[in-house]
């Protein structure tokens, strides 16, 4: 599966806080069991009827649904995670821990070479392309496409579906957050691209991409292997009607797996897709998303052996898992995502109104945003809840992309004192109830995010204090995930909590460039030229270290302006039954080798 770009992180809920040793003075397993009891009940032979076909279904409790099951405007990693199952991939892709590297493979071809450690299980690529070529001038690249792939309906998948899927995509109506991917193409630089010349189709296996200025082949490859739709079943939805339209409930894929059932806000069941031939159908015949939004439920029913996967689980519950009924593996990987709070820079008010950007009466000083920092103290956070599992986040580059990852940067400190003189000399001082106020306003904001995850629950709580403390009145606000990332998409917030997961290959423009209607992720309403100029240059290096200079300076840029405030790196840590086998965790993804997966009949389903 394909290495996918920024991805909003689905989590986040406000929680009474479970310590691994006692809750209310019960023992936790005891509360995890009446849990699984009363939600779930018994059956006649002691198994959750939610197991009746455990030995042909892997069961993954997840904390928010999903919201379009398609990869033009999904944007969740909820949502990538299952439609990234049902679509075919052009490419695939592989992380070099050494190098902080991704590799890109086709059916009969690779980037970077490989040998037995990296290839891992998936001997056989799941990609559409069987090779491609990049010009002399690194001004066009050419994919030879497989001609045995077939959409569910039986219908070829061909190079004209590719070519069709990225009008889609560029199209200003629909509003791809993906619209950035397609800023190499010719006449994208002009403010619209030429698609007659910048996507040409020969024929059916041929697909050309034409780039008006010379794009290093790793880019190309990421940029250009975005997912398909079918163009026979699209073709006929209007741009205005894309979004509601009724075949994002339905979609007609050709990867693994297919849908077969989605419960709104309760699950979503995968059927193994007999015609898939990318490279095979899922082994494992079902899989169920279960939605559940609250941790506490979701490790219970892990413990008892109801779900199979749990993500993200608290190191402090790891004892508990390990003397449960079933059978637990916890499996480590990251770091790929951070949470943070995001500020908006501009007054959205005044953009909605009629397009006009300034600054947010609280949040639009650089300097207000840096006391904010200072103001939090981001390694109780880390040390209260996430232990070795975490680490002080200062840009959106990773530690693990070795390649160009700042080492030099020194976080900073949680220190209010700093934080209440950079406001008082910004003019915000202390009103007759204690709550700072400039111009008569108080600094008084609501800090939204969504439903279902402990750790940002226990963050939350600690930032309300730590803000509290130098008179700052931040009231906590949950809304359902959906809900909250729709209102992130359409910049409703002033401010909240949520996280990412970043893309391994690095192009941030879509986070924080300029163009706000372009830059979908840029919820902030960030803005800074040299960030865009920053991010223009290293795309220009043909090879990725030669880029390093451009990205160290973006992330200074980034540490000093403060856009948002990042909280920390996670350590993601997740629990397996053990009657899963062959899974790989690793750093793009926790399903990486989902369709490989099997269930070893040998081991008995918890009672």
């Amino acid at each position: 599966m394909m290495s996918r770009n920024r991805e909003q992180d689905v989590a986040g809920a406000i929680l009474p806080r479970i310590t691994r040793s006692s809750v209310n003075g019960w023992p936790v397993a005891a509360v995890f069991l009446v849990l699984a009891l009363v939600l779930y009940g018994c059956s006649p032979t002691g198994k959750s009827p939610a197991r009746a076909s455990a030995d042909s279904t892997v069961v993954i409790a997840l904390l928010g649904d999903a919201n379009y099951l398609n990869p033009v405007i999904g944007a969740s990693v909820t949502s990538s995670n299952v439609y990234g199952l049902i679509y075919p991939g052009l490419l695939q892709s592989e992380f070099d821990e050494e190098s902080g590297l991704l590799n890109f493979l086709a059916a009969e071809q690779s980037l970077m070479p490989r040998d037995e450690e990296s290839v891992g299980t998936r001997e056989l690529p799941s990609a559409v392309a069987k090779r491609w070529k990049m010009s002399e001038d690194n001004r066009s690249l050419t994919y030879i496409l497989r001609d045995d792939v077939t959409w569910n309906d039986g219908v070829p998948l061909t190079a004209s579906d590719y070519r069709f899927t990225y009008r889609l995509y560029a199209h200003p109506v629909i509003a791809s957050p993906r619209q950035q991917y397609l800023a190499e193409l010719v006449g994208a630089q002009q403010g619209a691209i030429d698609f007659e010349r910048a996507i040409e189709v020969p024929d059916d296996t041929t697909l050309v991409f034409r780039f008006h200025k010379p794009v290093s082949e790793r880019l190309a490859l990421f940029h250009t292997s975005l997912a398909p739709l079918p163009k026979h079943v699209w073709e006929g939805v209007a741009p205005e009607e894309f979004r509601q339209s009724p075949l994002n409930q339905n979609p007609l894929g050709a990867g693994p797996y297919r849908l077969q059932e989605w419960k709104k806000q309760q699950s979503l069941l995968l059927s193994s897709n007999p015609g898939c031939r990318l490279p095979k159908p899922g082994t494992i015949p079902n899989i169920l998303f279960r939605i559940v939004p609250d941790y506490t439920v979701r490790l219970a029913q892990l413990q008892t052996g109801a779900v199979d996967v749990v993500e993200n689980i608290k190191p402090e519950d790891f004892a508990g898992l390990e003397e449960a009924s079933a059978d637990v593996e916890i499996k480590a990987s990251g770091l790929r995502v951070y949470d943070y709070i995001g500020w908006s820079n501009i007054d959205q008010a005044a953009y909605h109104r009629d397009g006009t950007i300034r600054p947010h009466p609280l949040f639009g000083s650089a300097a207000v945003r840096r006391a904010l920092t200072f103001a939090i103290d981001r390694q109780s956070i880390i040390d209260g809840y996430l232990g070795n599992y975490g680490v002080i986040c200062n840009t959106d580059i990773s530690p693990s992309l070795r390649w160009a990852y700042h080492e030099g940067l020194e976080p900073y400190p949680y220190d209010p004192e700093r934080a209440a003189g950079i406001l008082a000399r910004e003019g915000w001082l202390p009103g007759p109830d204690g709550i700072l106020r400039k111009d008569g306003r108080p600094f008084s904001f609501v800090l939204f995010t969504n439903a279902g995850n402990a750790r940002r629950n226990f963050a939350s709580v600690i930032i309300q204090q730590n803000l509290r403390e130098i008179g700052i009145d931040c009231r906590l606000e949950v809304q359902e995930s959906n809900v909250f990332f729709e209102n992130l998409r359409l910049r409703k917030l002033d401010a909240w909590m949520a996280g990412w997961s970043i893309g391994l290959e690095i192009d941030p423009l879509d986070g924080w460039g300029s163009d706000l209607e372009k830059s979908r992720f840029n919820f902030t309403g960030y803005r800074n030229p040299r960030i865009d100029e920053l991010c223009n240059l290293a795309k220009e290096k043909l090879e990725a270290q030669d880029a390093r200079p451009y990205w160290i300076e973006y992330q200074e840029i980034l540490h000093r302006d403060q856009p948002t405030t990042f909280l920390y790196w996670i350590k993601e840590t997740q629990g397996f039954n053990r009657r899963i086998q062959g899974e790989e965790v690793n750093i793009l993804s926790t399903f990486y080798n989902i369709d490989d997966w099997t269930l070893d009949p040998a081991r008995t389903v918890a009672q």
